[in-house]
């Protein structure tokens, strides 16, 4: 009798999904390729998830608004498809540029010096990857007939993110009802300061500012939201208020992520 495989695998069937596995594959390319930093972006220049140090050195400093400065002219060359893959060298690191279908691309960041052989491996690398997020920004399973067109290494590679994906979303099933119960007490204490008009203006401010999202929070993270939230507060209400709130949300959010251990 055949065995049967048991092993549970996950698709991208929602945008919560979708986010969660471009943002693994990212993760599995700036790994492999040992990378400082990574922007996934439209071409419009909507950025929709990235890799980016919590604290920049000066190179990653220079490459990244290198980046910024250049962006308009990246974004007019891919829309035009006049750019598949770009490489730009300077005294600081590398610029790279890889077209993701025709309505994204991925920008990289390299600062140590790329000899010629690394530079051909790290391509290699980048190009299997843009295959791989731009099928799975088009919502396209992630098995079957959908990636027999594929190299076996590419089809191996879907099978370890919808594994993973499956894995991580079990783990992270109490850290997402942990996040919303903060979520829910922040937007009701903010309420009673600032009002309810104002309650989503500085929430989206303050997890934009950390590049973070309230479902994909970790533990470490909800005090740097306080931190920025704190902050709004204080520009709106003063300082003696903020301070007193701050202290108070402090001890409240570390209430609650200790009820869920």
């Amino acid at each position: 009798m055949q065995e049967k495989n048991l092993e549970k695998t996950l698709e991208a069937r929602d945008v919560t999904l979708l986010r969660a596995l471009i943002h693994l594959s990212i993760s599995k390319l700036r790994e492999e390729g040992n990378i400082d930093i990574i922007l996934f972006l439209g071409v419009n220049g909507r950025i929709y998830d990235s890799i980016i140090p919590e604290r920049l050195d000066m190179k990653e400093y220079y490459l990244l608004n290198t980046f910024k400065a250049n962006l308009y002219t990246i974004c007019s060359q891919l829309k035009g498809k006049s750019m598949s893959v770009s490489v730009e060298a300077y005294k600081d690191g590398s610029l790279i540029i890889s077209r993701v279908g025709d309505a994204a691309f991925l920008a990289i960041m390299v600062t140590r010096e790329l000899k010629h052989e690394e530079l051909h491996d790290l391509l290699a690398t980048i190009h299997k990857w843009s295959i791989i997020i731009n099928h799975i920004f088009q919502l396209k399973p992630l098995s079957g007939k959908e990636i027999e067109e594929y190299p076996k290494d590419i089809q191996k590679e879907f099978h370890k993110l919808s594994r993973q994906l499956f894995v991580e979303s079990f783990a992270h099933t109490k850290q997402y009802r942990k996040n919303q119960k903060i979520l829910e007490y922040l937007k009701k204490e903010l309420q009673g300061i600032v009002g309810l008009g104002m309650v989503d203006e500085i929430l989206t401010i303050s997890f934009n500012e950390i590049g973070s999202a309230p479902q994909y929070m970790t533990d470490d993270l909800w005090p740097m939201i306080v931190d920025k939230i704190a902050s709004r507060v204080k520009e709106i209400r003063g300082d003696m208020l903020a301070d007193e709130y701050y202290k108070k949300w402090i001890r409240d959010v570390e209430r609650i992520i200790k009820s869920f251990v």
